[in-house]
């Protein structure tokens, strides 16, 4: 009985174990995403003046949420004037800044956001506006496996 304890007693000891994510919340829905020690993060966006696309990079470590480069297409409201250089259509901004353990973004219908994380889509914009938060902490095991984006 003791060894039947003790083998069921492991697991459940290592689904409570804490592993560092990336938790992505659009308008209290949330999921998780199991960060590296360098996971990369990509927002692409519409902008909702000039309707081109902006992408947002970032690097992500358990320690926080770097901002990393800024790409957009057009020179209008709301977006920079200052690049490093052209890539094709777009204008490259580089940059290495510390943002925190969390950052948010405000999303409107036809700005059509998806996240990219570590070359895959970890979220799309659901077709209403919301906030959407981007945080790095730690999460037990389980709630990764259950709530996994």
């Amino acid at each position: 009985m003791k060894k039947l304890f003790l083998f069921l007693l492991l697991p459940l000891i290592a689904l409570l174990l804490p592993v560092s994510v990336i938790g992505v919340e659009f308008d209290g829905a949330e999921c998780y995403y199991h960060v590296e020690s360098n996971s990369s993060l990509e927002i692409h966006y519409t902008h909702s003046v000039s309707l081109t696309k902006v992408v947002d990079v970032y690097r992500v470590s358990p320690n926080g949420i770097y901002f990393v480069q800024e790409r957009w297409q057009e020179f209008l409201a709301g977006q920079p004037i200052e690049f490093n250089y052209r890539s094709g259509t777009f204008y490259v901004k580089n940059a290495n800044e510390f943002l925190g353990t969390s950052w948010r973004y405000w999303f409107i219908p036809v700005n059509n956001a998806t996240i990219i994380i570590d070359g895959k889509t970890a979220f799309v914009q659901p077709p209403e506006e919301g906030i959407l938060e981007i945080r790095t902490q730690k999460i037990p095991l389980v709630l990764l496996i259950l709530r996994r984006c």
